[in-house]
């Protein structure tokens, strides 16, 4: 509820709260430190104890206490509520905190599952019997193994069961795999593997938590350079690129590709 931000607001101080995280000198009337956002030698990051706001003149960052934790410990907006009121002892409204924790629980199980998946499609990608062909392919495209490493990029192997018998342990687990755009259910009963035969992107949020995938499926013959070819594409009957459905912690209209890395990089160059 609004009234509890600003009463929250009123009582969490600032300077203590930055001050546990990038340590802070006193200059006149506020404080300072080089900035968090990104590198400089010159501390332009300034903390006023007055108006509770913090503002870099480097990178132009900016905002309270909640946008502080939001933009350096990553957290989303009811986490940074819910890190602030336990610092001052304020008691989150019950309706509030037992809706949030509810579809929090929920979606950090969906979220655990990509995880596991990312590393079962990382593993294929280096011990897969097909592994050395989706490799001649990404360097046929230019992509060395340093930057499908920088990336993340993995193998979902041909075949109808292999996520699901390497994570899917019960049917609750196989329920929690469809909810979380890795599976999809039998017309006659039972799941089968979403991604098949492709080379595996993993989407990320603006916090670096993977959310989705987006495949691209390995060619069925190779052109006269090794690479792809639209024939052998169309032969195989299936769409060149698939991506993770709307799911409760995927939403395509909200989210880009590579936003995450982008703005750690112009950080960074600022």
């Amino acid at each position: 509820p609004e009234k509890f931000i600003e009463d929250l607001m009123t009582r969490v101080d600032i300077v203590d709260l930055i001050d546990s995280r990038v340590p802070l000198k006193k200059a006149g009337k506020d404080y300072k430190a080089c900035c968090p956002f990104h590198e400089e030698k010159t501390p332009s990051f300034t903390v006023s104890p007055d108006k509770q706001f913090y503002h870099c003149f480097g990178c132009g960052e900016h905002g309270t206490a909640i946008g502080f934790l939001m933009n350096y410990d990553r957290m989303s907006f009811p986490e940074a509520v819910r890190e602030l009121a336990g610092r001052v002892g304020l008691e989150v409204p019950q309706e509030a905190q037992a809706a949030d924790t509810d579809s929090g629980a929920g979606s950090q199980r969906l979220l655990d599952l990509l995880v596991q998946a990312d590393k079962f499609y990382h593993l294929q990608l280096r011990e897969h019997a097909d592994a050395g062909k989706v490799a001649a392919y990404l360097k046929d495209r230019g992509l060395s193994g340093e930057i499908a490493a920088e990336f993340g990029i993995g193998f979902a192997p041909a075949g109808w069961d292999n996520l699901l018998n390497a994570i899917g342990r019960d049917d609750e687990t196989r329920e929690a795999m469809v909810l979380a755009g890795l599976a999809a259910r039998k017309d006659s009963g039972g799941y089968y593997d979403r991604f098949r035969d492709r080379v595996m992107f993993p989407i990320h949020d603006y916090r670096g938590r993977i959310v989705g995938f987006g495949g691209r499926i390995v060619p069925v013959e190779p052109d006269a350079r090794g690479g792809a070819s639209a024939e052998g594409d169309a032969k195989s009957g299936a769409a060149k690129y698939l991506n993770s459905p709307e799911t409760p912690v995927f939403h395509k209209g909200r989210e880009v590709y590579g936003l995450f890395r982008a703005r750690e990089i112009g950080r960074a160059h600022v």
